[in-house]
């Protein structure tokens, strides 16, 4: 009995002795595998499937930031993982606005993704949609893009076929933000929106299953979003409804806040147009006529003195007379031109394209400088004052090089991206310097520069001037493409 006893208690003691060996020998061994390589696979994997030139920016900008936080990550399979995913989310946004990847593209990198990943298609494609719909970059964009862009990703990621954005305008008038997929915007869809907008639960047992969730605002209902799927997917669907209504709820924020704005900012580009097609009218209603009066008396005055002057004197002074009509002359010209550029309507009306064409040709009839005109991207959908501007920073640029900068050659460019629409004038001519000249100006009354600054900031742009003396100057304008949503 005894030796049993101790043999017993030997055979439990000894397991204890073994865990104690075991979590030591856990803790001196590397705590990580080897990576598996994925985010090489998956940097190979987008680069063969699109290599365009213009894409290799956005991947690049991918591949960094996924490579530190591989690194941030230790090596770890975990850490990868992340940095993987990561990358793969960043890309496909960067594809789909550099691009224009469509949902059937995204869906098949997403497979592609799962794959390498040796993940399940459901949640990878969860996962990159929580990623990419975040991601920072869709904020630099004008609402309206964001959202379309963000339910795009809801098409292609999750098991739905339809998803639109709904918002309730005054007067229980429901509006249609945005739409992707098959466009069937049914009497059923928008039972589903009232449903929402009110707090109810709201879904429809259908062949096409429909379902809604609110998108929140103080956690109110504030606008709808609503998906059509199969019904063996109902709980899935919910689940990315859900996410897409999270990250939508800021932009729709953001869109609030530039739509109250707005009113602001195009009350007073329109009121300083006003103040610009007055000056327009004063100017012909008024020095305009003086100077056609004093041409009339120059041309009686030189009649006069043709009768009465001896003829050596009347050569001499009708010469002198003559210079003064050509300068009166000269002078009218230049006022009408200045009148008619100061009214915007023939700005709204023509393409702006063309409006630049012919300032530029203008510009070339009056002197030797050389002026190449580049006009890119998508030059339409802007609002009135927007086009505006931009014509006036053209048309000032162009009037600063004939006036100060004796340059010989000048380029400007016009470019439409997706998010932004940008402005730039750059001369070869005799430069200054910025922010003394600027003060100047402003302190002696002469506010081109500094006015169209201040009507850039308004609009919600960038206005910068670079130059320096002996070096040339380039004048910057960057704005946002934004307009209301009622406006699209």
């Amino acid at each position: 009995m005894a030796g049993d006893t101790v043999i017993t208690s030997v055979a439990h003691r000894a397991p204890k002795i073994g865990a104690g060996a075991a979590i030591h020998a856990l803790a001196l061994a590397p705590q990580h595998a080897p990576a598996p390589g994925w985010l090489d696979e998956l940097e190979a994997a987008f680069n063969a499937f699109d290599d365009r030139p213009k894409t290799a920016a956005a991947l690049a900008a991918a591949s960094s930031r996924a490579r530190a936080l591989q690194s941030a990550g230790g090596g770890e399979i975990a850490g990868e993982r992340t940095a993987a995913l990561a990358f793969a989310a960043d890309a496909l946004v960067g594809l789909m606005l550099e691009a224009g990847w469509e949902p059937e593209t995204v869906a098949e990198m997403a497979s592609t993704v799962a794959r390498i990943l040796g993940a399940s298609v459901e949640s990878t494609s969860l996962e990159l949609f929580m990623r990419a719909a975040a991601n920072p970059r869709l904020l630099e964009l004008p609402p309206l893009v964001t959202v379309e862009l963000q339910l795009g990703l809801l098409l292609a990621l999750a098991p739905i076929s339809e998803v639109s954005l709904w918002a309730d305008e005054p007067g229980r008038q429901l509006r249609c933000i945005a739409h992707v997929g098959r466009p069937v915007l049914t009497r059923r869809v928008r039972t589903i929106v009232r449903s929402v907008l009110d707090g109810e639960e709201a879904s429809a047992p259908h062949r096409n299953w429909l379902h809604g969730v609110p998108v929140l605002r103080w956690q109110k209902p504030h606008a709808a979003l609503v998906g059509r799927a199969n019904p063996n997917d109902r709980e899935r669907t919910h689940v990315f409804l859900q996410e897409a209504a999270r990250c939508l709820a800021s932009v729709l924020e953001r869109e609030m806040l530039l739509e109250r704005s707005a009113e602001r900012e195009r009350r007073l580009a329109e009121a300083g147009e006003r103040r610009l097609m007055r000056l327009g009218f004063d100017l012909h209603d008024g020095p305009l006529q003086d100077l056609v009066v004093l041409g009339t008396d120059v041309a009686e005055a030189r009649a006069e003195i043709d009768r009465r002057v001896p003829s050596r004197a009347r050569r001499l002074v009708s010469g002198r007379l003559e210079d003064v009509t050509a300068q009166i002359t000269a002078l009218e010209a230049s006022l009408r031109e200045l009148a008619h550029s100061l009214e915007p309507v023939s700005v709204l009306e023509r393409p702006l394209g063309e409006t630049l064409k012919r300032e530029v040709a203008k510009f070339e009839s009056r002197g030797t400088t050389r002026v190449t005109l580049e006009l890119g991207g998508e030059l339409d959908g802007l609002t009135g004052s927007q086009r505006i501007l931009l014509y006036r920073i053209v048309q000032e640029g162009l009037s600063n090089v004939r006036e100060h900068s004796a340059a010989t050659e000048v380029r400007v460019t016009v470019d439409g991206r997706r998010g932004q629409i940008e402005a730039q004038v750059v001369d070869n001519g005799d430069g200054f310097a910025v922010e003394p000249t600027m003060i100047r100006a402003a302190r002696n009354g002469r506010l081109g520069l500094v006015g169209l600054g201040e009507r850039v900031r308004v609009l919600g742009g960038r206005f910068d001037v670079r130059s320096r003396t002996g070096g040339g100057t380039t004048l910057t304008v960057s704005l946002p493409r934004w307009r209301p949503a009622a406006a699209e």
